[in-house]
């Protein structure tokens, strides 16, 4: 299957960064990441194009089996991802860190949606940032009602 699971990891002493690429579905297998002797385990979720139902629930009961010291990084979710950490408990732990993510803004000159990389830190009190087109100087308007898209910054370090 062309968009199956694919997970490329990395360990750094005790960090594990891991890329995900393809499909979070029904085929995908999580058993390479489980009982690692790691503090930090960043995962990178650029790579991902889909996630199912039943991939949402594989996804947390292997979030679960996470020893409970381990610190999680989210980075580089894509709308997806932040649609699912928004809408199903247990999707993200609570405590973990989201480092980045990706937010819909509208370019009314090209008349298309423009997916733009954020930090968490870039949004204050689930206001979007002013972003601006980097080839038209345009001002882009956010794609996404703010305190809806945003609700996952509160839940991941539970403030």
């Amino acid at each position: 299957m062309a968009n199956e699971l694919e997970i490329k990891k990395q360990k750094l002493d005790d960090h594990l960064i891991v890329e995900l690429y393809g499909n979070i579905d029904e085929d995908s297998n999580f058993e390479t990441l489980t009982k690692l002797d790691v503090k930090i385990i960043t995962f990178d979720f650029d790579g991902i194009k889909m996630i199912n139902s039943c991939g949402v629930r594989d996804w947390i009961q292997f979030i679960e089996k996470i020893p409970a010291d381990t610190k999680i990084i989210y980075k580089k979710c894509p709308q997806i991802v932040i649609e699912q950490i928004n809408m199903v408990h247990g999707f993200i732990r609570k405590g973990a860190k989201i480092d980045s993510f990706y937010a819909p803004y509208y370019s009314e000159d090209k008349d298309e949606v423009i997916k733009v990389l954020l930090k968490s830190e870039d949004v204050k009190k689930a206001k979007a940032p002013e972003i601006k087109d980097q080839e038209t100087g345009e001002v882009l308007e956010f794609d996404a009602i703010e305190a809806q898209y945003f609700n996952f910054l509160n839940q991941a370090e539970g403030q």
